[in-house]
């Protein structure tokens, strides 16, 4: 058996989809694999994966399984092993070093995580940096995400979409410039934000154009996504998306130039009600490039590769002995009534006596 350890999220982040994702291919390609989420029942209602879950603060597992870690949180979360091998599925080259300190050394062929005996890199991006980070001859296998079907492309309007919770600044300073060149008439600004999936699907189909605010990518699913929907994408790479945003189909800009930001944007925006054949190539060749890059297809055939050799006989990512382990939610915050009455009884016990220690001082 396979099992992704997966954060108890409130709302299925980008993140946890590519982990349901990737349980869904390789049980399409013949492993028994799963979800792992901490709280007893856990589900994401919303969430139509077919991904089978394993919900609780412990699990057993029986020698020759497969736990795979998120490299969420740096090596803080290394203990949650056991010391047993486990394999790491890295979405972000900033959380590789996040629990470490500019004047000590990680240890471990995989940093901070001596029982990590391979890698999954979902970019090119975090592929290089693996290399560099690990190691050498560490195995690090490239599967890249899946962007969904429904990301497609409607009629295009005269919308400009944006997600506003990264880089904020920057995408208001280069939204005023735009206003302030008097040649928004009637284009319209749509924020993407606190919407479905399907509802974000519909916008981008709908959009001309996208504001991508990338930072410190791993791939940069927005972008990406907004590619697929037939939107030109104007924006930063935050590094990981600088595989699919490129200067052919693309306006890439340098970080934090807005002004750049402004000027490519208006001439986008000229390009869509002037120049359609130039703007309609550049927005095809872009989905073209992206689907041909995250299609299903490719994320199963390079999922199944990777774990031949990590299942496979004699594997060093084979747990040797049945074990039990735990979940992050073992090490979480209490969050039932019943424990909170607990937490709040225990600090008006305590300033009962700080109070009472205070008197006597």
């Amino acid at each position: 058996m396979i099992r992704f350890m997966a954060p108890d999220l409130p709302t299925p982040s980008g993140g946890i989809k590519v982990i349901y994702r990737y349980v869904e291919h390789l049980r399409a390609v013949g492993h028994d694999a799963r979800v792992w989420h901490g709280t007893p029942g856990f589900a994401y209602e919303s969430w139509g994966s077919t991904a089978p879950v394993d919900t609780g603060t412990e699990l057993d597992f029986a020698a020759g399984d497969v736990l795979v870690m998120p490299e969420t949180g740096g090596s803080k979360w290394g203990f949650l092993s056991e010391r047993q091998p486990v394999v790491m599925l890295c979405q972000g080259m900033d959380f590789v070093f996040a629990s470490s300190d500019f004047l000590t050394d990680e240890p471990g062929a995989y940093p901070g995580w001596p029982q990590a005996t391979a890698a999954i890199a979902v970019s090119d991006a975090i592929q290089t940096f693996l290399e560099r980070a690990c190691h050498p001859g560490f195995p690090i296998h490239n599967v890249p995400v899946q962007i969904e079907d429904w990301f497609t492309p409607s009629p295009k309007e005269k919308r400009i979409a944006l997600m506003p919770r990264r880089r904020r600044e920057d995408l208001l300073g280069a939204v005023q410039l735009v206003r302030r060149s008097g040649r928004l008439a009637d284009w319209e600004i749509v924020l993407i934000d606190g919407m479905t999936q399907q509802q974000v699907a519909e916008e981008l189909g709908r959009a001309a154009i996208f504001l991508f605010g990338a930072e410190r990518e791993g791939v940069g699913l927005p972008g990406a996504e907004a590619m697929a929907s037939g939107c030109y994408v104007v924006g930063f790479t935050g590094d990981g998306a600088k595989e699919y945003m490129r200067p052919e189909h693309a306006s890439v800009i340098a970080d934090s130039d807005v002004v750049d930001m402004c000027d490519r944007t208006l001439e986008a925006m000229e390009w869509f009600e002037h120049d359609r054949s130039l703007f309609d190539e550049r927005a095809a060749r872009g989905r073209d490039w992206v689907r041909s890059r995250h299609s299903a297809g490719l994320v199963r055939e390079r999922l199944g590769v990777a774990f031949e050799a990590i299942t496979a006989p004699g594997s060093t990512s084979l747990l040797p002995d049945p074990v039990t382990l735990r979940h992050y939610q073992a090490h979480a915050p209490a969050t039932d009534v019943l424990n909170r009455a607990r937490v709040m009884a225990r600090r008006t016990g305590r300033r009962v006596l700080d109070r009472l220690e205070a008197r006597r001082r």
